[in-house]
């Protein structure tokens, strides 16, 4: 991520990123030390079954979805061992890009999705950049990285709530304090002006690319 290019796009279009994960972390870390007297921070992430270096990572890395499994983990301790409610849990997850309200039928819901655009997977599978034994992969048992499950959907012209609400079935959310969801979500929101000959993808994907922020796709356009 360019992180001054990032700050300035965000400023000059009036979005206010919300709590990091790691602040929120790193918060309910230092009260833990402080309740139970603890010497050093490091022992309260030993708790949690993480590392400093690896919640410096996510410092430093905040759009990765990378580590989606290692995040859940920690989630889950912090529920455990910091008495979190499950709203607050469901909020702290939120804020890495991730739910805990999937279900098991993301898959059945996505073909749902796919049912009435019959004929059209070639050209959604165009528009998205993915490929069509990737969208056949989805709707069979695979599980979709967040990027690509997200080029997808806005390629079927689905709005923001529809967007949320398929994503939270993956085990992924939009989140406000995530640069690169925020990104998204601007474009997704209000009345954006963009040239109608070009989608809404293209344009999400032009800033995403400008800030060295992943891209909405799971291959490259040959040239």
């Amino acid at each position: 991520m360019d992180y001054e290019k990032t700050k300035q796009w965000l400023n000059d279009h009036g979005v206010i990123l919300e709590e990091s994960f790691y602040t929120a972390l790193n918060s309910l870390a230092k009260d833990y030390k402080k309740t139970n007297d603890l010497r050093l921070l490091e022992e309260v992430y030993q708790k949690l079954g993480v590392n400093k270096q690896a919640v410096s990572w996510w410092k430093n890395h905040p759009y990765s979805t990378q580590t989606r499994q290692s995040k859940m983990q920690v989630i889950a301790s912090c529920t455990e061992i910091f008495h979190l409610t499950g709203e607050e849990t469901e909020l702290l997850a939120n804020k890495a890009g991730l739910s805990l309200t999937s279900d098991y039928d993301f898959n059945g819901y996505f073909r749902q999705l796919l049912n009435g655009r019959r004929g059209r997977c070639k050209s959604i599978c165009e528009a998205a950049n993915v490929s069509e034994r990737m969208l056949q992969y989805i709707k069979g048992h695979k599980q979709p990285s967040k990027e690509t499950l997200l080029a997808i959907a806005i390629s079927l012209g689905l709005g923001i709530d529809e967007i949320q609400h398929l994503l939270k079935k993956a085990g992924y959310a939009l989140s406000a304090s995530l640069p690169n969801d925020a990104v998204i979500c601007w474009f997704l929101t209000g009345d954006r002006k963009t040239d109608g000959t070009v989608s809404v993808l293209f344009h999400i994907n032009e800033v995403l690319d400008e800030l060295k922020l992943p891209l909405l796709m799971t291959r490259l356009k040959s040239s």
